[in-house]
């Protein structure tokens, strides 16, 4: 291929992209990794994990928990990625060949107790509907099924290599330990104190019984 033509290619496939990112956020103002699709599907929240195989583990756990029932139910449920579960069992596995000195001991999915995992993914499920619309970047306070306090809010970033000319707004969850913290935090502040923040990757996925927002990658499976 000559020079020429290996640039015209390139500069097709940035414009292609570029296009299509100023698409996505002149419809919806967000835009996180995937791209723009509808928001609605005639799939179960249960039905729409099962045929991505990002959610492979997490419907392992669902199923193992026996709770698709509840999935299902007319909740909003923020849903972990395999890569973010993966974490958990590699830290416990950890823990494992350390407490027995082998290495060769691994902590899988049945080594979860039930009563545990179901604890751990109802910490995902609030109850009714939680969507972007309804949102600011004020934080507003929800409980899991679990009892346990949450923030869900937006927030503003201009970290994305001058692609946009203003600030994108993503969706967060916060896990809110012993109290919210201040903002900003002050100095000395206790480290086993300061909340537990992740951004969705994919957010309102208006699900056939509820809504679904989709963690970043990065999550820590029930935030360790």
């Amino acid at each position: 291929m000559n020079k020429l033509k290996l640039y015209t290619t390139r500069c097709g496939w940035v414009l292609l992209f570029a296009t299509i990112m100023v698409t996505a956020c002149k419809k919806d103002d967000h835009f996180i990794g995937g791209s723009a699709t509808s928001p609605k599907t005639d799939l179960t929240t249960y039905d729409y994990l099962k045929q991505n195989k990002l959610f492979d583990t997490l419907i392992m756990l669902i199923d193992k928990a026996g709770m698709k029932d509840e999935i299902n139910g007319d909740v909003t449920f923020f849903a972990s990625t395999n890569y973010s579960i993966k974490l958990l069992l590699d830290a416990r596995s950890s823990q494992l060949q350390l407490a027995h000195n082998n290495e060769n001991l691994t902590y899988t999915i049945d080594s979860f107790p039930p009563a545990e995992l179901r604890d751990s993914i109802r910490a995902y499920m609030f109850k009714g509907k939680i969507v972007r619309e309804d949102l600011s970047l004020d934080p507003t306070f929800y409980k899991n099924l679990d009892g346990q306090d949450f923030v869900v809010r937006l927030r503003e970033t201009t970290d994305y290599g001058g692609i946009f000319d203003k600030p994108v707004r993503y969706m967060s969850l916060t896990k809110i330990i012993n109290g919210k913290d201040p903002e900003p935090l002050p100095p000395g502040f206790p480290k086993a104190d300061i909340d537990k923040e992740d951004i969705c990757r994919t957010t309102g996925i208006l699900t056939k019984t509820g809504v679904l927002h989709v963690l970043n990658n990065n999550h820590f499976f029930y935030w360790r």
